[in-house]
């Protein structure tokens, strides 16, 4: 998966000690050839609240506190896990998602990667570089270790003149993970009939059995122009792989991601309503606040970050 060349490995103080994600991440540095920088993102208020009670100590303690988060991080990537990967320590601490963000555009960053240890759901901070960031963001869960069951959840029935790449871009990164870890990767859409109550309500009255065979003429189109995806982009597959489902996406999902044993998703993401792929509105977020598993989330092409370099 050659794709991203200079990434952003975001850790707190538990995820530091921890080291859950950082084989992987080693791991994908080395075959991205990439250069990656390493920053612990930790909260600080708690050093400005002690600041009230303890007069003349302040900077005392907080120049002590940066030592240790230095040395931290300097074992941390002493680690030989690194061997051979351009990796360099970021010592600022500050978990200010603006602050990322300006980082990320100033520095020229195209993949930023979370480690979340929440069992379930992301925590705020990924939560705002999801929503925000130009870049990939790569939320991976703290325990994460195979990469085998990706799933690539895309919106081929979408109009908007943006639909068509950002599918591209989850099906190729879902494809080349997929091949990169001797894994397998399945491919979801999710639809609904739009207004099917309404359609059925005693002003329309549209029968039962028109209703179905509306359904099932949507299906069939969904179905197809999923399967002219991944053709048009020379990904192979087989049935099995391809799943079409009636149903609101973030529930169609959650099911997938259960059946399937997945272990990353691979999802569309922005900022702003009106564009395709899984919106950060009521749907996606229901999604995020629950998910299990590591989940790859893209921006469309020309998506704008709001938040500005400096």
């Amino acid at each position: 998966m050659k794709r991203f060349k200079h990434m952003l490995y975001i850790l707190d103080e538990v995820s530091l000690s921890d080291q859950g994600s950082a084989d992987k991440v080693a791991e994908l540095a080395r075959i991205n050839d990439a250069r990656i920088t390493i920053m612990v993102a930790e909260q600080i208020t708690f050093f400005d609240d002690l600041s009230r009670h303890i007069t003349g100590r302040y900077e005392e303690l907080r120049q002590a506190v940066a030592a240790g988060h230095r040395k931290n991080l300097d074992d941390f990537i002493g680690h030989e896990r690194w061997r051979d990967i351009a990796v360099r320590p970021d010592y600022a601490t500050s978990d200010d998602f603006i602050a990322i963000i300006r980082k990320v555009v100033r520095e020229g960053h195209d993949l930023v990667i979370k480690e979340s240890a929440l069992e379930q759901g992301i925590d705020q901070l990924s939560m705002r570089l999801v929503r925000k960031c130009p870049c990939p963001v790569w939320i991976m869960k703290y325990d994460s270790s195979d990469f085998k069951r990706i799933l690539a959840a895309v919106d081929v029935g979408a109009s908007y003149p943006e639909t068509p790449a950002l599918n591209r871009k989850i099906i190729e990164l879902a494809h080349s993970l997929a091949q990169r870890e001797g894994g397998e990767a399945h491919y979801l859409h999710s639809w609904r009939l739009e207004y099917e109550s309404m359609l059925s309500s005693p002003r329309f009255r549209v029968s039962p059995e028109e209703i179905y065979e509306m359904k099932q003429a949507l299906f069939r189109r969904r179905q197809e122009e999923l399967i002219n995806l991944l053709n048009d982009n020379h990904i192979h597959y087989d049935d099995r792989q391809i799943h079409v489902r009636e149903g609101l996406s973030n529930e169609v999902i959650t099911q997938a991601i259960q059946k399937f044993d997945i272990d990353v998703v691979v999802m569309g993401s922005v900022g702003r309503s009106g564009i395709p792929g899984l919106l950060i509105g009521n749907m996606a977020e229901k999604l995020l606040s629950v998910i299990n598993c590591t989940v790859l989330t893209v921006k469309p092409d020309g998506f704008e970050s709001p938040v500005m370099a400096n």
